[in-house]
């Protein structure tokens, strides 16, 4: 795979994250909900060049979690699969060197997927739904 490098999050990579949301024609999740602002997670680059992100979600209980995670579209190297798949795994290392006994990803992404069967993580048959409200949501009194 040569020349790839995981680096924390910083300020300047923004400049290439919300290109990659909007690529995809979705908007980039708020900053305010992102995990210290945007800046606690984890993104790769090969030859300088950024490929993917993802953000490391810590609680206050035994596990942490990944979400968000969104990849330059137009990288299509062969190595692609493996680059994402080593970001996941530095993901979960820096949780399990934080302390944390479990780590859980949010994906409905069949890449992702494959890449956790790769990681030998389990997999829920079950479909979750996430459930959630914003704060302005007039019927909650």
């Amino acid at each position: 795979m040569g020349n790839v490098k995981i680096t924390p999050i910083k300020e300047e990579d923004y400049k290439f994250i919300n290109k990659w949301w909007k690529m995809i024609n979705k908007l980039p999740p708020p900053r305010k909900l992102l995990p210290e602002n945007g800046l606690h997670g984890l993104i790769v680059y090969k030859e300088n060049k950024p490929i993917a992100c993802l953000y490391i979600y810590l609680t206050n209980s035994g596990f942490a979690y990944s979400d968000y995670m969104i990849s330059d579209i137009h990288y299509k190297n062969k190595d692609r699969f493996n680059i994402l798949l080593l970001l996941m795994q530095r993901a979960i290392q820096t949780a399990f060197n934080l302390g944390f006994e479990d780590f859980w990803f949010m994906t409905k992404d069949k890449g992702m997927l494959k890449r956790c069967k790769a990681l030998g993580i389990n997999i829920s048959e079950d479909p979750y739904y996430l459930i959630c409200t914003a704060k302005d949501n007039k019927n909650i009194k």
